[in-house]
């Protein structure tokens, strides 16, 4: 085969792991797997957490401690790439007046203070809230999150249209379309049926559907939300607001699953 199908394509675009396989024909092709990049990605994240609190004496690790160990794999699997895209995204929202400088400070790689505090506040929520998600055995629910993180990507990409003439993801947004949507949110779905049956069979797990549900509607709250604001803001979308989409998703997904 001369091209691939996008399942390397996506690992190597949203994780440091150099996985195998041929660039697909259309780069818009790998948005198909975005979900179960975020669902390979979120289960080695649980692995680690759960090897953690069943050798050890979960009284013996603090929970937030656990928190930071999981926000920290996330940090190292994705190396920061979408870390990068928030800030660069408040740094432009909040530090230009027009679209044109809005634009030019996102494309600019030194980070500003609105995108040091935009990180910061990242980083806290989601270590705090995947702290409570392990106190309560809710390890299924930080998995949960890394998916739907990756399955707004995917509705953004098709539902938005890019904000500038070119860019390192203006192929991958103009080639976006209802199809990608369908099949991420099928996806997903079937994810989140596998995770509400089969992960209760491990009796210090809990999944419930309404904390699936809500984790899930307000991730794509926020999504939709961005993309308002972006659409104001800059006429449309960038890759430093997917980047910005992903984190913010998944922090308001962990949220809502502690709350």
């Amino acid at each position: 085969m001369r091209h691939g199908v996008g399942l390397g394509q996506a690992f190597r675009t949203l994780t440091v792991f150099p996985a195998p396989g041929k660039d697909a024909a259309k780069v818009s092709s790998q948005l198909f797997f975005y979900p179960f990049v975020g669902l390979a990605v979120g289960a080695i994240g649980s692995l680690i957490l759960h090897c953690c609190t069943r050798f050890m004496s979960i009284d013996a690790i603090p929970s937030l401690v656990l928190g930071v160990l999981w926000t920290c794999w996330m940090a190292f699997a994705t190396r920061g790439f979408h870390l990068d895209g928030l800030g660069d995204t408040a740094d432009g929202f909040g530090g230009g007046w027009t679209r044109e400088r809005r634009l030019e400070i996102m494309k600019d790689s030194r980070t500003g203070s609105f995108g040091v505090i935009a990180i910061c506040l990242c980083l806290l929520l989601k270590s705090v809230c995947a702290a409570g998600a392990v106190r309560n055995g809710g390890l299924p629910m930080l998995m949960w999150s890394a998916i739907v993180a990756r399955m707004c990507v995917v509705l953004m990409c098709s539902c938005c249209s890019y904000a500038k003439e070119s860019g390192l993801s203006y192929d991958l947004v103009r080639g976006a379309g209802f199809s990608h949507s369908c099949v991420a949110l099928i996806q997903t779905a079937g994810y989140g049926a596998a995770l509400y049956f089969l992960l209760p069979l491990i009796p210090e797990y809990r999944t419930d559907v309404a904390g699936l549900v809500v984790m899930m509607a307000s991730a794509l709250l926020c999504t939709v939300v961005l993309g308002l604001v972006s659409k104001r803001k800059i006429g449309g979308i960038t890759g430093d607001v997917l980047g910005a989409c992903c984190e913010i998703s998944e922090t308001a997904a962990l949220l809502a699953a502690v709350l």
